[in-house]
């Protein structure tokens, strides 16, 4: 079970191993904050369904980032883009470590990040990005039914592909990856 002990431990995980960073200068620098919620007791993953008219990810389940701006940390990227995407106050949120690089196949080199955020949120979502929020149980992705694994079509090949399900939603692709690589943690510390 993930409860406050076991988000303890997987602090203490986050702050021993450092981050794989890739150098990719070809690739464009973004962020995504991997938002930790206390609900009824236990502990929630926040996730958004971005909006259809976006040029990438399009449609897609994420969690709120973006692009890093020139002169800004990677740390104080994905606390703005959450902020910025659905209403996170900076201040409501404690970083607790960084995950390995992930680049993504539109282009991006992502630095993801694991935050803790301490009060209740009413969300402000930016429309033009954000069409959804929703939180998920950290028990309810830990099942043993999660993740499913297919195997999706990209240019002529077939890729493995990590697939959470939790109710209606459907969790893949980049954040899929990311899920997994957070929750393999999360398995270390419970």
């Amino acid at each position: 079970m993930f409860d406050d002990a076991a988000l303890e431990r997987l602090r203490e995980i986050l702050v021993r191993r450092p981050a794989i960073e890739i150098d990719a200068p070809q690739h464009r620098r973004a962020c995504v904050l991997i938002p930790l919620i206390r609900k009824n007791g236990g502990w929630s993953i926040l996730f958004t369904r971005r909006s259809e008219n976006l040029a990438s990810h399009s449609g897609q389940i994420a969690f709120p980032g973006g692009s890093v701006e020139e002169g800004e940390s990677l740390e104080r990227a994905a606390v703005r883009e959450a902020e910025e995407e659905v209403g996170i106050p900076s201040r409501h949120v404690e970083l607790i470590g960084r995950l390995d690089d992930v680049i993504t196949h539109s282009g991006f080199l992502v630095a993801p990040f694991a935050g803790v955020i301490h009060e209740p949120i009413e969300y402000v979502i930016q429309e033009a990005e954000v069409v959804e929020v929703f939180e998920v149980p950290i028990e309810s992705l830990l099942d043993v039914s999660n993740p499913e694994v297919r195997y999706v079509p990209f240019r002529n090949r077939n890729y493995p592909a990590y697939f959470y399900h939790h109710g209606p939603y459907e969790i893949w692709g980049l954040t899929g990856r990311m899920l997994k690589a957070f929750l393999d943690l999360v398995w270390q510390a419970i």
